[in-house]
């Protein structure tokens, strides 16, 4: 008898000609297991929570980014211009049409020439006297050049001369959130040697199953998450930071301190003594009485001697 000849695949053409049995249809071979009623209403049971927000909302409520106030951000900064480029950022948001304002958007160069500075401005050293109460100046200056008004204030800070009493943590982070939704309120969050400006949170469930659960959540079911917008080009240009750090690095005292922005690196320690922790949220806002008129700074801070000073980095 004749060998049947193989084929590259090792199969004869003999049994190739064989006819193919099909096996008999499963009533239930098409069905896939999601779609057994008996499967999902076990499914809805375990899994599936019941407290989700409506379809158009599921997670918006507690997600929050105004792409005005990313528009807004004067990036890139010059080498240490962090403080005056995010008083242009928050100025620009509160009047200028880039924001929700109605004047036209001023550039860092407009503002630091109204303020007196001279070109080259890539060779001027801000840190050495760019403080807190010096960026709150530079907003009241600027405010007075062009027939505008607001006020500026610390939101929080926990430490150190204009310590925010009685303005705890979760109190700060509730205005924090409430101003991140007005049209009249910006930021500035100043951290290790730096300035920008937050943009937005999110409240993060810390349950999986919770992912689109509505905004109705106690603090401890939820992570705060700060949206922050940086002027330099050298970090990502929006910095997403839980906020119970940020309240680590505005309560730890020096040497300590942690550099935000690089959290990864964990407590770290100063060189050098520089006295309390100066670090702090201040806001700014655009006054509704009118738009001619002076801006209001707070009467502690005028006195320029009386600011606190930090180095500055891009």
């Amino acid at each position: 008898m004749e060998k049947p000849k193989k084929i590259k695949n090792g199969i004869s053409k003999a049994t190739s000609r064989l006819p193919v049995k099909k096996s008999p249809k499963s009533p239930d071979a098409s069905r896939n297991w999601v779609k057994n009623p008996d499967a999902l209403s076990n499914v809805d049971r375990v899994v599936v929570p019941s407290n989700t927000a409506e379809p158009h909302l599921m997670g918006a409520e507690r997600k929050v980014l105004d792409l005005q106030r990313w528009y807004c951000i004067s990036r890139p900064q010059y080498k240490t211009s962090c403080g005056i480029s995010s008083v242009v950022s928050c100025w620009n948001f509160l009047f200028s049409t880039l924001g929700r304002g109605s004047l036209k958007p001023i550039t860092q160069e407009e503002a630091l020439t109204i303020l007196g500075f001279k070109p080259d401005f890539s060779e001027t050293r801000f840190g050495p006297f760019t403080g807190n109460t010096t960026l709150m100046r530079w907003f009241h200056n600027i405010n007075e050049y062009y027939g505008v008004v607001g006020r500026t204030y610390f939101l929080y800070k926990p430490n150190g001369r204009n310590k925010t009493m009685g303005v705890g943590a979760d109190k700060a982070l509730s205005r924090l959130k409430e101003g991140l939704h007005r049209a009249d309120k910006t930021f500035i969050y100043h951290c290790s040697n730096h300035y920008f400006c937050p943009i937005g949170y999110e409240d993060t469930p810390l349950e999986a199953c919770q992912a689109y659960r509505d905004e109705n959540m106690r603090q401890d079911e939820k992570e705060s998450w700060i949206l922050i917008g940086d002027t330099s080009k050298k970090q990502p240009s929006i910095h997403s930071i839980k906020w119970d750090d940020i309240v680590k690095d505005l309560n730890t005292g020096n040497p300590n301190y942690i550099d935000i922005r690089r959290i990864w690196k964990g407590d770290q320690l100063r060189k050098k003594d520089g006295g309390g922790n100066i670090h702090c949220i201040m806001a700014f806002e655009k006054s509704h009485i009118g738009m001619r008129g002076t801006s209001t700074v707070p009467q502690s801070n005028k006195d320029e001697s009386d600011d606190e000073l930090e180095d500055l980095e891009e």
